[in-house]
């Protein structure tokens, strides 16, 4: 499985690989348009690949909230292997 991810984003460049492909297709998918050079496209771009990606369709608000979530959800993540 190929993950298009920019790690140099943020403290995504801390994660290992095995954190990223514990995500589901979906939250890979919102990481992956909302980094490298997906992160530089307009939102419409973004909503389309998103579209594309996952056979449904995307707000502008639907996307925020995921990738909120997902972001979230990996600094748990990062924090937690920080401590063991």
């Amino acid at each position: 499985m190929k993950i298009d991810i920019d790690l140099k984003a943020g403290f995504l460049q801390e994660l290992k690989r095995e954190v990223l492909a514990t995500l589901t297709p979906e939250e890979r998918a919102i990481i992956e348009v909302s980094t490298g050079e997906m992160g530089n496209k307009p939102d419409a771009v973004k909503l389309g690949w998103l579209k594309m990606r996952t056979k449904e369709p995307w707000t502008k608000q639907q996307y925020t909230r995921a990738l909120d979530a997902v972001m979230k959800k990996l600094r748990a993540e990062l924090e937690s292997a920080k401590k063991d």
